[in-house]
């Protein structure tokens, strides 16, 4: 026979038993539609999430750091402490990585921890992270209204992250907050721009004037409050609540000023006044918090770290391999979900060897009948394994458009979610050709299985009591 009428025959016999045979391709249905849906949620997430990473160029950074056993996740609190012995991360050493092979720019940045809040009208919003870094392209953010912060920004201009803008009152209205005032406030003992040393010198001698015998510890600066215009509101990215600010500024920020006392002596003794004010460079005594270089290409992203901790005796670690390392978890999870939708096809498994076992059963003489015509073995025993292969065949066909039907339904939802968190993307749940094919071939291949057994038992029958069988 030709294959085709192999085909054509059982399919009329699976046709024969309708009931019976809805109820193997359901079981078969269950275990395709579990694991189309939860490995389609599972890869696309794990796309979704590298597409990003690819976008804002993230695979090609590498970020250094003073201490030596940073990864790609802590950068963030990887300098600035003074450290006699270690490296410094300085202007000179940005340079100096900056003309590396492979490096295509450096990005200095460091995080300003000198804010209690920030202000805007009456509310009062507890400050997270306040950090500035270099406006040369190489950390981008997502603008949703305004601007980023430019390279010839230097102080009173400012960014602040959607969550900011929506506890504030603007959310999905964010360009309206473009262009307004808010103030930061400082904690106690702030010395650096827009303080006044000289006033809180002469405020700290009255009060000790005006309660002797204090203890020192009991006198407390009042805070100083910065103001800045609002220039753009950003995505949050995998910080919330973030203000950005020019990197100038956050200098100025950590400068350490303190008043200077002169003497001069008469006839009359001697006489203390203010001398001047001395102006320390916090950030080029300590360093930066972190430098985050771009390479030319994400594969080279390793090697530069490696080059860079050879070189410089810093820490380097590049996003690449940790973001990696991290995706390897969705590899995990949809290898578990995977296995617990492959259980259910397993039961389903047993379903179609029974149906087959019961088809045999009622076809005896029929198969009496095919073997006494000279039809051989082999092919009575294809003929029930293709007709078990179909039952799987279309139980994966029919899983797996169950399995769209859901991403269809779902993806509307998670479009909305996605758009409230001010992310672009859209329909990112999808079903990839390798699963397709693989759920349908899995299905057929399991049909195929099941039905070894049953076939080769119809292929045993003895011609003549399959005859004589009632």
């Amino acid at each position: 026979m030709r294959f085709a009428d192999y085909i054509f025959i059982a399919f009329r016999n699976i046709r024969r038993q309708k009931l019976r045979s809805a109820l193997t391709i359901f079981a078969v249905v269950i275990g395709a539609t579990s694991i189309t849906i939860m490995l389609a949620a599972v890869f696309s997430l794990k796309g979704f999430m590298t597409k990003q990473f690819e976008a804002n160029g993230t695979f090609q950074q590498v970020a250094v750091s003073q201490r030596t056993d940073i990864s790609w996740d802590d950068h963030n609190n990887g300098g600035g402490d003074d450290c006699a012995t270690c490296t410094k991360l300085t202007d000179a050493l940005a340079t100096q990585i900056g003309q590396a092979s492979h490096v295509v720019g450096v990005a200095r940045q460091t995080q300003v921890g000198m804010f209690q809040y920030l202000s805007y009208g009456s509310q009062k919003l507890r400050t997270q992270q306040v950090v500035a870094y270099d406006s040369n392209s190489i950390l981008t953010n997502t603008i949703l209204a305004g601007r980023d912060i430019k390279a010839g920004d230097t102080s009173g201009v400012l960014t602040v992250t959607a969550d900011y803008a929506d506890k504030l009152g603007y959310k999905h209205n964010y360009s309206a907050l473009v262009g307004k005032d808010i103030t930061l406030t400082t904690r106690n003992y702030y010395s650096g721009v827009g303080s006044d040393p000289v006033k809180a010198f002469q405020d700290q001698q009255a009060w000790f004037s005006a309660h002797p015998g204090a203890d020192g510890r009991d006198y407390q600066q009042p805070p100083v409050t910065l103001s800045g215009k609002i220039v753009g509101v950003v995505a949050a990215g995998d910080n919330s609540f973030v203000v950005r600010v020019p990197l100038e500024w956050a200098r100025g920020m950590q400068e350490t000023q303190s008043v200077q006392m002169s003497q001069s002596c008469g006839r009359n003794g001697c006489v203390q006044s203010v001398g001047g004010v001395k102006v320390e460079d916090q950030l080029a005594k300590n360093g930066y918090s972190s430098l985050i270089v771009k390479v030319d290409r994400a594969s080279n992203a390793a090697v530069v770290a490696k080059n860079i901790r050879d070189t410089y005796k810093v820490g380097a670690a590049d996003a690449q391999t940790q973001i990696k390392k991290q995706l390897g978890i969705f590899n995990i999870l949809g290898a578990v979900l995977g296995g617990i939708g492959g259980i259910a096809l397993v039961v389903a498994s047993v379903g179609v060897v029974n149906t087959m076992i019961m088809s045999i059963m009622e076809r005896t003489r029929e198969i009496g009948v095919m073997r006494a015509v000279g039809a051989r073995r082999g092919t009575v025993s294809l003929l029930f394994t293709i007709e078990a292969a179909l039952l799987g065949f279309w139980g994966g066909v029919f899983g797996l458009a169950i399995g769209y039907g859901a991403v269809l339904a779902a993806n509307p939802i998670i479009n909305k979610q996605l758009s409230s968190n001010n992310i672009g993307s859209s329909n990112i749940i999808t079903l990839p050709m390798w699963l397709i094919l693989g759920v349908i071939g899995l299905t057929t291949i399991i049909g195929v299985l099941a039905g070894l057994y049953p076939a080769r038992r119809a292929a045993r029958l003895d011609p003549v009591e399959a005859l004589h069988y009632e």
